[in-house]
């Protein structure tokens, strides 16, 4: 992962995967030396092993304790074994040294002998808050979540003020939960890229996302192959794999020999022309110094111009992993200059046009940067953020995380991607393709061929369809040749026709809200929503189906509608609002049609008395909906008194009596007092109160607004 020295131990273990600070160590140790060293850097630890005392201050351990600090770490075992030996029935001392030889493991990453001897320290030394926390981290990085989360309570009860402990619980809880519901994404080895040394943080260097350059230190022969060195290592270096369109394959891959040096390179990224390649170098030499910094080049026919360094920062400090803004006027990259919070934090500097560089660094801020390490930064085309940490909250070692872009250089609440994106272990060096929810990542997490590799990723395809029926409301019967539209938020209509059976469908994307109407002549529109605002595509790992129908009234029968008003006037009574309010949203739904409004009374009273009440009535209703917004052109008042009793379209309960009058009744005065006789006088009131409702009739449904009224409407 991080361009890295090996020392002879981890050959003689056939290349033990390297937690993040043994690799710091390691190359510490070789800065010290001033031998090659390798990318990344200094500042990030996954393992809190500094926590307590890095030595047991005893007689017999004193070689050991030197060899721990001196970072040999195989030889302060064998010394600290031998030293155990020695100090008779000192207790205090032996649980310092199994402690120290647990900490030696842990630098090592030798996961299974660090976790036995940790598993020991803890039973004899309840109080070693460190080595129940250590152990926690453990067993979170090696997936055993159950049994961290145990732990890292048990850590709680030692030191309760410690966040960490807490956080460590929580992020066992959330690990499990991401397992068991997986995103959609599905997560392959890209064998055939990969080797059994380290791959890693591969990005797309052309157009065509036909090339894509990687960092690898693996093995090679040939012109400029290395030698392992001293301390059983070899630097980094970018290669190359590229597409062949015909065969549909990728090439093997190639090593970029002309931006090879003895040093490290590796962790790039293209400017958005694609014209200049941006990378880290690292250095460890009395002539350089040692840290890592960012270069820039650019191709010239066949060769590489001579790298620049894009001077961001004092050399004593890292600057590494340049990711650059679509529009090209930003550069975020990874840093420990000073203004860090913690290890390593993102930085973005701005492009200016007179220097032709990068300038003016500042930090990204407390909103994407933590006390831990965020390293490895990729910008989607869309702004959003992707970046690597090794903040405790995730599912162990490093986690990527992504930031939506916000208005500036600002990104929103971060997230965390969540399995199978994450694992236990190092995911990091993420990159997307263009336009397309795919890319790769880099990993050491369980089925690596080596000690990090490259893994492709993608969410496969998934849908969202609509569909439903369009059918007579009364009759139930399909209705053929159907329009139904549906209105994003935009505005943006489409117009979908019914098939011989009332039957639509329409594939519709994620995050999106219609409001949809449908419509047939000589019937009523009928309206209906449909969201998908709560479909995940990240989430949504199968095709979805929504179902909105449709029930049209037919415009050859009046509407009925049950409004009643105060006893011998005009006035609504207010529990039949809601009633005005409906026939409102009807001629709202179907703003084409021109209606009369009726107004009919009961059959009891002077004949052109209730002939005056039933037109008064009529205009209230017209006067209610015009104050609404509905045009008065479009509504026609017109009292029936009591010259048309009520056909009933269905059955109807009476709100008194409860009695069921059946379909097709004609509520006629002489009926109407049969019932008082045969029935009693609430069914006989029931009917009367049926009898008195609002009407509404179709008079055309070719109403056009006035230009005028249209923009006033618009």
């Amino acid at each position: 992962m991080y361009c890295n020295a090996l020392n002879s131990w981890e050959i003689e273990n056939n290349g033990a995967y390297l937690s993040i600070e043994n690799r710091i160590e390691i190359q510490k140790r070789a800065m010290l030396n001033l031998k090659p060293s390798s990318i990344l850097l200094g500042t990030v630890a996954f393992f809190a092993v500094g926590t307590a005392s890095a030595q047991c201050d005893h007689k017999a351990t004193q070689k050991a304790d030197f060899a721990y600090i001196s970072n040999n770490f195989p030889e302060a075992i064998n010394l600290y074994n031998k030293a155990a030996g020695r100090i008779g029935k000192d207790k205090a001392a032996k649980s310092c040294i199994n402690y120290m030889v647990a900490k030696c493991y842990l630098k090592m990453n030798d996961y299974k002998r660090a976790e036995s001897q940790l598993k020991k320290v803890t039973k004899m030394d309840l109080q070693n808050g460190p080595a129940h926390y250590e152990y926690a981290l453990v067993l979170k990085n090696s997936g055993r979540y159950e049994e961290a989360k145990a732990m890292f309570e048990k850590y709680k009860s030692i030191d309760p003020n410690d966040p960490r402990a807490e956080i460590g619980v929580k992020s066992c809880e959330l690990s499990i939960q991401w397992i068991q519901k997986p995103t959609c994404y599905q997560v392959e080895n890209v064998k055939a890229w990969n080797s059994k040394d380290m791959d890693f943080s591969p990005f797309i260097a052309s157009k065509k996302q036909d090339l894509i350059i990687f960092t690898s230190n693996r093995k090679f022969k040939g012109k400029g192959a290395k030698e392992w060195d001293t301390h059983g290592g070899l630097s980094e270096d970018l290669w190359t794999v590229d597409f062949d369109k015909k065969t549909k394959v990728w090439s093997e891959p190639k090593r970029m020999d002309l931006l090879s040096t003895e040093y490290s390179e590796g962790s790039g990224t293209m400017d958005n022309r694609y014209t200049y390649l941006y990378f880290t170098r690292c250095y460890a030499d009395k002539k350089n110094g040692s840290g890592c910094r960012i270069y820039r080049t650019r191709a010239k026919g066949k060769e590489w111009i001579e790298p620049e360094n894009v001077s961001l920062a004092n050399d004593t400090f890292v600057t590494a992993h340049p990711t650059i803004t679509g529009d090209g006027k930003y550069m975020i990259f990874s840093s420990n200059m000073t203004g860090t919070n913690g290890g390593m934090d993102l930085w973005i500097a701005e492009y200016q046009r007179k220097a032709k560089t990068f300038v003016n660094p500042k930090n990204l801020g407390p909103e994407i940067n933590t006390l831990d390490n965020e390293v490895y930064p990729h910008l989607k085309l869309d702004g959003t953020l992707y970046f690597s940490s090794n903040r405790p909250e995730g599912m162990g070692g490093l986690d990527i995380y992504k930031a939506s872009k916000l208005d500036g250089n600002t990104w929103g609440k971060v997230e965390n991607m969540q399995y199978p994106i994450n694992s236990q272990r190092d995911d990091f060096g993420i990159m997307f393709e263009r336009g397309v929810e795919k890319g790769y990542l880099s990993s050491n997490r369980d089925g690596s061929k080596g000690l990090d590799d490259i893994w492709a990723f993608q969410i496969p395809p998934s849908n969202i369809m609509l569909s439903g029926t369009v059918r007579d409301k009364d009759t139930k019967e399909p209705l053929a040749e159907a329009t139904v539209e549906l209105k994003d938020p935009q505005g943006e209509t489409i117009k979908i026709t019914t098939d011989k059976m009332g039957y639509y469908k329409k594939q519709i994307p994620f995050g999106t809200t219609y409001d949809m109407q449908a419509s047939k002549e000589k019937y009523y529109n009928d309206v209906n929503r449909a969201s998908s605002m709560g479909l995940d595509p990240l989430k949504t790992c199968k095709d979805t189906n929504m179902v909105a129908d449709f029930n049209l009234k037919t415009t050859k029968v009046n509407l009925e509608f049950e409004i009643q008003f105060v006893f011998d006037r005009e006035i609504v009574l207010p529990q039949y609002m809601d009633t005005v309010k409906n026939l409102q949203t009807i001629l709202e739904d179907n703003p084409k049609t021109v209606v009369e409004i009726g107004a009919h009374t009961d059959a009891r009273g002077n004949d052109d008395y209730n002939q005056r009440l039933s037109d008064r009535r009529a205009n209230e209703i017209v006067r209610l909906l015009v104050e609404a917004g509905i045009p008065k052109a479009r509504l026609t008042p017109k009292g029936y008194g009591e010259t048309e009793p009520r056909k009933l379209l269905k059955n109807m309960k009476g709100l008194k009596s409860g009695y069921i009058f059946t379909k097709d009744t004609v509520l006629t005065e002489p009926y109407i007092n049969e019932l008082k006789k045969t029935e009693g006088e609430q069914v006989f009131e029931d009917a009367h109160t049926i009898n008195r409702r609002v009407s509404l009739k179709i008079v055309s449904e070719d109403f056009k607004a006035s230009p005028a009224k249209q923009e006033e409407e618009d």
